[in-house]
């Protein structure tokens, strides 16, 4: 019998001699950074707040600036650039030069392999429901890539009650339906619970992924969520950016004298910045107010549904007395995202519709700055509301929180970390052909308290999307954004003295910042970015 020794993060060691410890992946769609209790939002979220205070808030944690990137980066320890994922599928053919190129291709190419994979032939069971977009066909499917069992919406994103048509479903090893009606993320969580189920008797430990397609748009969830927040939102996004700020300090999770970022005067966009202004809440009329406070009351809906089927997954792990030996890990694949959309269908009242299966609502740039609310922008930049998101870890019993942990983390740490705590170790090839190494570093040392930081501080990290740029190291951030967002030109921030991206420091320390741009450009070789203003 398998004999596994668990670290606590005071370091006690405690011994099982029943099995390695399961993982929990639960990846939130498009939340923002301050939409979670634990952070500072008046939104109800305490079964990931109790995650929080058992286990350990990471501060400094980063992603890619959109949904497949992220997860690109979340399965192959590497870079998007590298795993096929240097831009988003779906935009891939509007861009000439990437077409057919190396890190291109959509899906997760061959220079890669799934940490389900690589933990599936450890011993462990690979669950997923939820959102995929890492490929549509059955080659691309996450039964090709290691998930035993799975029910995913391989596209970006569809209806949370009556998905589009068009759509694609997968489950375990086959193109599937969606039963009409049921809400996406209660579905996804009775799928997870249903897989632990049937396994149960083996005894084998399993690495779970929920994938939750919330609280990503169109906006809708049962109407009992959305109801609790009736009225919560009349204050209008302006003062709810204020309060979250404040609510982020009290926190501790960002520094007292942060000063919250400077508003742009234009709408956002994913892909382009509109020519229409960011309107103030008190420009808006009574009726424009009462319908974006809706918006506001739905997204909050839909956080608190997610929050609530979390805590029927841990109930149920608790049921089966498997949830101490497990590896919880929560976090947002991007930050808050920027889409306004508000159709309901002709013939129903508006303001009832909204929210439901007959309409499609996004909640717009003004709400995104609130739930971003300390950092620069949102989803699709590279500034800190972009890339910038939330995480929470709670170790295998783990007997005490550890609060709020500072050291820089990023996605592609998740599969190192993993397969470390399965007991296994990485490859060079898989299948005869050559394996990207890691770019990411196990978390466990880290958490375990046996090393002070997950990474050294020369360590770079480097994004590129949409031609928008940025490359850290240690505490120096450069960062590119299309005028009138950024100047169109790289801008340097000491992320330790202005979290919030608010000075270009590249004049005071020009060898700082030539040396970030050498870095840049090693870094765009190493990856293969192929750059839209070359």
């Amino acid at each position: 019998m398998l004999l596994f020794l668990c670290f606590s993060c005071q370091g006690e060691q405690t011994t099982s001699s029943q099995k390695p410890p399961n993982i929990v992946l639960i990846v939130a769609d498009d939340l923002g950074f301050s939409d979670l209790g634990c952070f500072g939002s008046e939104i109800a979220t305490p079964n990931i707040d109790a995650l929080a205070t058992q286990g350990q808030i990471l501060t400094n944690f980063y992603t890619a600036a959109t949904c497949s990137p992220t997860r690109a980066m979340l399965l192959s320890g590497t870079d998007n650039h590298i795993a096929g994922l240097g831009n988003m599928a779906e935009r891939v053919p509007q861009i000439r030069k990437q077409i057919g190129q190396p890190g291109y291709e959509g899906y997760l190419n061959d220079r890669v392999v799934s940490v389900a994979q690589l933990l599936k032939d450890q011993g462990y069971h690979t669950y997923i429901a939820g959102k995929w977009h890492l490929g549509l066909t059955p080659d691309q499917s996450p039964h090709a890539k290691g998930f035993e069992r799975s029910y995913t919406l391989l596209d970006a994103y569809t209806n949370h009650f009556i998905p589009y048509r068009e759509n694609r479903f997968w489950e375990d090893d086959g193109y599937t339906t969606y039963p009409d009606g049921q809400y996406s993320t209660n579905l996804y969580t009775d799928k997870l619970i249903q897989f632990i189920e049937e396994d149960r008797d083996d005894n084998q430990p399993f690495f779970l992924f929920a994938a939750y397609t919330s609280p990503h748009w169109p906006l809708m969830a049962p109407m009992e969520h959305v109801e609790k927040y009736n009225g919560f939102y009349d204050i209008g996004y302006d003062s709810l950016r204020s309060r979250r700020f404040q609510g982020l300090k009290e926190k501790g999770i960002i520094p007292n004298n942060a000063t919250i970022p400077k508003l742009p005067n234009l709408k956002g966009a994913l892909y382009n910045i509109s020519d229409e202004p960011l309107l103030p809440w008190e420009s808006l009329n009574e009726e424009q107010q009462r319908t974006e406070a809706h918006k506001m009351e739905i997204y909050a809906g839909m956080v608190d549904n997610l929050d609530y089927n979390i805590g029927r997954l841990i109930e149920y792990l608790k049921q089966i007395d498997e949830f101490d030996n497990t590896l919880f890990v929560f976090f947002s694949d991007n930050g808050a995202a920027v889409l306004e959309a508000n159709m309901t269908p002709d013939g129903l009242d508006h303001y009832q519709a909204m929210g439901t299966a007959n309409s499609f609502v996004g909640y717009g740039p003004q709400w995104a700055h609130a739930s971003s609310a300390a950092y620069r922008l949102y989803k699709g930049y590279a500034t800190e509301g972009g890339i910038h998101t939330p995480l929470i870890i709670k170790m295998p019993y783990q007997k005490q929180g550890r609060g709020l942990l500072k050291a820089f983390t990023t996605v592609m740490d998740m599969a190192p970390t993993f397969l470390e705590l399965a007991g296994g170790t990485y490859p060079s090839s898989y299948d005869n052909r050559p394996l990207a190494p890691y770019m990411g570093n196990s978390l466990l040392p880290f958490l375990r308290e046996e090393q002070n930081n997950v990474h050294k501080n020369d360590y770079v990290m480097g994004w590129e999307l949409f031609g928008r740029c940025a490359l850290r190291q240690d505490n120096w951030k450069i960062t590119k954004v299309e005028a009138p967002f950024g100047k169109g030109k790289f801008e340097l921030f000491n992320l330790d003295e202005d979290p919030t991206e608010l000075n270009d420091v590249a004049l005071e320390y020009p060898e700082k910042y030539k040396e970030l741009l050498s870095e840049w450009e090693l870094y765009v070789k190493d990856a293969g970015v192929i750059l839209l203003n070359k």
